[in-house]
């Protein structure tokens, strides 16, 4: 964790999907897109999540302690395959499983069929608002964070991208692609 004391939790989709919410790290924008330092300049929209003791590489004692209240006994805050954070209804990308193969990201823009034979859309359906495993959303902020999915091994186990998805980590230099 960095020198942060406190996580964010936005519930603002809670409207939609009433069990929903994002945690917000320094390390993990939202889905949609909402920085920690975005985040934490309009505080009165967001409720402190203090981490606690680490667990794991991404996952803390005190953020499970919080998101049972949402229904959720565990949150890997960097992870796809077992109890991934939440997807959004407003995710720009979401990162999906590929059974022993390895993670695909895929964005909103592509409207053919994923290598598990789904549409952004069938995946946003199956899991938007809830924690699904082999399912998370991300967002293009996210994908120049250090610790974008290391709890999957990061750049490393991603095997498949969707072209714009592609287009954007060529073009930002900032995108670790280890």
């Amino acid at each position: 964790m960095s020198n942060a004391k406190f996580f964010l939790c936005c519930v603002s989709c809670q409207n939609r999907f009433p069990e929903h919410f994002c945690i917000i790290t320094p390390d993990r924008p939202s889905p949609c897109g909402i920085t920690y330092g975005e985040a934490l300049s309009r505080m009165k929209f967001f409720k402190k999540v203090y981490p606690g003791r680490k667990i794991a590489i991404d996952e803390y004692e005190g953020v499970n302690e919080f998101v049972k209240r949402f229904g959720c006994s565990r949150v890997k805050l960097h992870s796809v395959k077992t109890f991934p954070h939440p997807t959004s209804p407003l995710q720009q990308i979401i990162a999906f499983y590929i059974p022993e193969k390895g993670i695909g990201l895929v964005d909103r823009e592509f409207r053919e069929k994923t290598p598990i034979g789904l549409t952004f859309e069938e995946i946003e359906v199956l899991s938007a608002g809830r924690q699904v495993d082999g399912f998370t959303g991300v967002s293009y902020a996210y994908l120049k964070s250090e610790k974008f999915l290391c709890g999957e091994g990061g750049w490393n186990a991603v095997v498949w991208m969707s072209p714009g998805v592609r287009e954007f980590v060529e073009a930002n230099p900032e995108v670790r692609k280890s």
